[in-house]
């Protein structure tokens, strides 16, 4: 069995290991949209084996469910990378309510401007979302860490890992299409290699930060009255609660209360 055979199985052990510890663990419940993306992938890792075994690794049906497929997966990994966000600030709902709105914005702009680059091609359409959400969603991890420690917001030690997971995966995704893209047929056999080794870096982290069962919901802050916070917190969670309050007026229907 050669390199890339042993890698594919390796991917598929620790694709179908943390599904099933996500069910054992009944996980599946605290992070719904992470398990459908281990699902996807999975699906994905059996449908093309199949198809590379009967139809060849160069084969047009090959070519086409590799590619349509992995616009599904990236967008099931984005769905994911934006569960964890909300997990982390969900109970700031100010602050919540302008993250997704800006997860959202970042979304529609990457697919205008795959759109708009992909030279009437849909390898390089996909080719270009993929790389603009990695970008994106390596980016949101890396603001929304900055922002908990900024203002020393508690993250679980189960969403770090998981992040961290997802950041080398996504940074690792865009210097790699960015390569593909310039050597497309060239370089097309050692991108794979190389995408499956950073799969499996980060199924190994998301495998052992879901080793034990989660709760459904994040741990919750305690925002005390503005009294309170000047005599028994510190200052960093008084600017927190500022801005959360400003925030949540802003997004305040009229004449309704958040």
């Amino acid at each position: 069995m050669d390199l890339d055979r042993w890698l594919w199985a390796v991917t598929f052990i620790l694709d179908a290991g943390l599904i099933f510890l996500l069910l054992v663990r009944r996980n599946h419940r605290a992070f719904p949209f992470f398990f459908a993306y281990m699902l996807l992938n999975l699906i994905q890792g059996v449908a093309l084996i199949a198809i590379y075994r009967f139809w060849g690794f160069s084969s047009s049906l090959a070519m086409k469910v590799g590619w349509g497929s992995q616009g599904l997966v990236t967008a099931g990994r984005a769905l994911a990378v934006a569960e964890i966000c909300h997990r982390i600030l969900a109970e700031f709902r100010g602050i919540w309510r302008l993250a997704w709105r800006l997860l959202v914005g970042a979304i529609t702009l990457v697919a205008l401007y795959a759109g708009a680059v992909s030279q009437g091609k849909w390898q390089f359409a996909i080719l270009n979302l993929d790389r603009g959400l990695e970008l994106a969603m390596a980016t949101a991890l890396v603001f929304l860490f900055l922002f908990a420690v900024y203002y020393e917001v508690p993250v679980e030690s189960t969403l770090r890992t998981l992040s961290i997971g997802f950041f080398l995966f996504s940074s690792f995704r865009v210097l790699n299409d960015t390569i593909l893209e310039r050597w497309l047929r060239q370089y097309a056999t050692v991108w794979s290699l190389l995408g499956s080794l950073a799969f499996i870096v980060s199924l190994a982290l998301w495998n052992w930060a879901l080793r034990q069962a989660q709760p459904k919901k994040t741990f919750k802050p305690e925002l005390l009255p503005q009294g309170s916070y000047r005599e028994l917190v510190p200052e960093m969670n008084e600017r927190l609660k500022k801005l959360n309050e400003q925030l949540s007026y802003l997004w305040r229907p009229e004449g309704k209360n958040i």
